[in-house]
């Protein structure tokens, strides 16, 4: 099984006909500099769909949008070119702190299902005890954190 799948990083190649200096104009066209603040309830604040840097060959670049989304991925790559042919190679992530914070979410909640768990393979004997007693949903909720923290990371 591929877990890969299931992490919020996406690598991509795109190749082209185009000149390296083409790709790199094209992209340019599109992406203003980064902004330390922006306003965004102010629809019409920015002129192009991208903000960041173009240097050189790399790039690093994130999606303008229209309202606030910590989980918007940014977009890292480099342009190379081979016989004819140009290579855009994509890398996409998280920004960096959504990645510590959900990696401190999903680890204490990771930690909170594995303790559940190891309480209900001591208990397996007396399972007849525990629902004498009454069955607490709240056994589940480190187990719907942990799964909400997930999608949330991966949708987002």
């Amino acid at each position: 099984m591929d877990f890969k799948k299931f992490l919020p990083f996406e690598n991509y190649i795109l190749t082209t006909k185009l000149s390296v200096k083409e790709v790199c104009n094209r992209m340019e066209s599109k992406t203003e500099p980064k902004k330390n603040f922006r306003f965004f309830a102010a629809k019409n604040n920015y002129s192009k769909p991208y903000e960041g840097k173009i240097a050189g060959n790399s790039f690093t670049i994130i999606r303008i949008i229209n309202y606030r989304n910590s989980f918007l991925p940014v977009i890292r790559g480099t342009i190379e070119s081979f016989v004819g042919i140009t290579q855009i190679n994509i890398k996409m992530q998280p920004m960096n702190s959504v990645l510590i914070f959900m990696g401190i979410w999903l680890g204490i909640t990771g930690i909170g299902c594995l303790v559940m768990i190891v309480i209900a393979f001591r208990n397996i004997g007396e399972i007849g005890q525990i629902f004498k007693d009454g069955f607490s949903p709240l056994i589940f909720i480190p187990f719907v954190m942990f799964i909400f923290g997930w999608l949330i990371t991966y949708f987002g």
